[in-house]
């Protein structure tokens, strides 16, 4: 495979290393630190990844093309003095940071760090979602928010930074459906009960609460 990128690269006239370099980012459905629940899916979300740690994604949840995952902030924060990265970046290639090593020295300093989105989660195109921050249940975020903060089930964010435009339903239903879980329900049961989702959400609860 990667000899066949190497003369696709080649033909089009280009670096095929340099290429790789610009992008910092995997695609997501490529990223081996991902959680996926089942029926998730993606049109070419993007992750941006300096540590491995999680983005957990739950089930059915729909991401549209070029939403970006920024799971953590590549230590550009853990510094009172600075904005740069020095350590990573001055030691780069050393074993250790001064007398520390590296990972005793990392360990002293918190950045925020993972990604946790909840079940049926609609994120729009080219929206951004930042390290530390929780998605609910059921939650809309609209086409180019930059989501900085948690997000509750059932709220619909939008704008930079994103902010709530109004929830989906009120709290008692909000409530009703994270009790009923339609998400853990087999693939199966969901396919017998499929008309129930095309018809009012109050005729839904009702039927399932």
């Amino acid at each position: 495979m990667w000899r066949l990128r190497k003369i696709i690269w080649r033909l089009l006239g280009m670096d095929y290393q340099i290429m790789l370099l610009k992008n910092d980012f995997t695609l997501l459905k490529n990223d081996g630190y991902t959680q996926k629940g089942i029926g998730t899916y993606d049109n070419g979300a993007k992750v941006w990844r300096w540590t491995n740690t999680p983005l957990i994604i739950g089930k059915f949840c729909s991401i549209a093309h070029d939403v970006n995952f920024i799971v953590d902030e590549g230590h550009h924060t853990i510094s009172k003095v600075a904005n740069f990265p020095i350590a990573n970046n001055l030691f780069r290639k050393d074993e250790n940071i001064g007398s520390i090593s590296k990972p005793v020295f990392f360990k002293k300093f918190k950045q925020k760090e993972g990604i946790r989105i909840g079940n049926d989660v609609w994120i729009g195109m080219g929206a951004f979602i930042l390290p530390g921050v929780t998605i609910g249940n059921g939650a809309i975020i609209a086409a180019n928010a930059v989501v900085t903060d948690d997000v509750q089930a059932y709220e619909v964010v939008g704008g930079s930074p994103a902010k709530l435009i109004r929830m989906k339903y009120e709290k008692e239903i909000v409530d009703k459906l994270n009790t009923i879980a339609w998400w853990d329900w087999d693939e199966e049961i969901i396919k017998l009960r499929i008309e129930d989702f095309y018809g009012s959400i109050e005729d839904f609860v009702q039927k399932y609460w």
